[in-house]
């Protein structure tokens, strides 16, 4: 992406310097041909010629001011690190913005529980506001509604999608001149429990282990997993962890202690849901390493949130204990979210959330 920048910086100021010879050359071609009016003939032929050069100077600087006008969307990104969605989103993003002939400034924020280092790069953003047409924001968690970020929001003059996760607990409590472009946790919760409790039932388990792993956010989806899970299979055992930080390696270490105490136990975990795909890869590389020697885990299905290339590959090849993978597609989650803030920066109304539907892959 950088590259193509600086070859696009440098094409457009060859053509310049292309248009900025051509214009002295003409401009040398003139005094050669043009006949100076008597009143004029005394001038001397030096100040004609600054004179003409100058202006031809005047008209190069103002081409060049021309192509280098593009205006500037800030992108503020928490935990940019932990998840290839992310990354993915940021990609599409550049892309639509590219599209509408915008550039993107993007800061990327270490993960931090306290949320400061996002706060002194909000007022940083607010103070150079005027530089920007707009910005975007993914946040690692919901806020209070009266919290920091809500005053932050509301002193922006300029426009501010969030993406990801929604950032206020109800529509009516965005300020004037923001939005949310997202999908749905429930949606995603509810998908993939009616997923995994069609494997189940296929395999005769209406009484299955099942342990449903998240991070520090995202919550809706493991809780509407659970409750809908067990609404299907009400003598599913559904154990919750939140300790997996959405990282592969935790989650590895996370599933392969579980499996280790469900082998001490005498039990077997029959499934896994994830609330990312990182945390899915880890938990499949967990239960392949476990297998090994042991075949009590063999049917162990694995389902992970945002349909990630790596993903979609594992399952492919069919020898994966990862299954499925709830897809979030970034693609239109850029789309929906550049054209809502050209709508905001137009004065035009939109809607406070906008929620993008969510597909189940492998489709069945």
């Amino acid at each position: 992406m950088q590259m193509d920048d600086q070859s696009g910086r440098l094409l457009r100021d060859l053509a310049i310097s292309l248009a900025s010879t051509a214009i002295f050359a003409g401009a040398a071609k003139l005094m050669t041909v043009v006949v100076i009016p008597p009143r004029f003939a005394t001038a001397p032929t030096w100040l004609l010629a600054t004179t003409t050069l100058t202006a031809a100077m005047v008209a190069f600087l103002i081409a060049r001011r021309v192509t280098r006008g593009r205006p500037q969307a800030f992108v503020l990104i928490s935990a940019f690190t932990h998840t290839r969605f992310l990354a993915s989103l940021l990609q599409e993003l550049s892309r639509s913005l590219d599209r509408h002939g915008i550039d993107m400034v993007v800061r990327l924020p270490p993960h931090d529980q306290s949320g400061r280092i996002r706060s002194r790069q909000l007022a940083a953003l607010q103070k150079r506001q005027h530089g920007y047409i707009g910005a975007f924001m993914a946040v690692t968690e919901p806020v209070d509604d009266g919290g920091e970020l809500s005053q932050l929001a509301r002193q922006m003059r300029i426009p501010l999608v969030f993406l990801d996760v929604r950032p206020f607990a109800h529509p009516t409590i965005y300020p004037a001149g923001s939005a949310f472009v997202g999908c749905d946790p429930e949606e995603i919760g509810q998908k993939a429990a009616d997923w995994m409790a069609r494997e189940l039932t296929g395999r005769g388990r209406d009484d299955p282990l099942v342990l449903a792993l998240g991070g520090d956010s995202q919550h809706g989806r493991q809780n509407r997993f659970e409750a809908r899970l067990l609404e299907l299979l009400p003598k599913a055992d559904v154990q919750m962890s939140r300790l997996g930080m959405f990282d592969r390696d935790l989650a590895q270490d996370i599933v392969a202690q579980r499996l280790r105490q469900a082998d001490r136990r005498g039990e077997a975990l029959d499934a896994i849901f994830c609330t990312n795909d990182e945390m899915a890869l880890g938990a499949a590389d967990a239960i392949l390493e476990h297998g090994r020697g042991c075949e009590a885990h063999r049917d162990l299905a694995v389902v992970g949130v945002d349909g990630t290339a790596e993903a979609r590959a594992a399952i492919n090849t069919g020898a994966s204990p990862l299954r499925a993978t709830i897809v979030q597609d970034t693609q239109r989650l850029a789309e929906i979210g550049v054209d809502t803030m050209l709508r905001l920066r137009a004065g035009r109304q939109v809607r406070r959330e906008t929620l993008v539907p969510v597909d189940v892959y492998p489709v069945a």
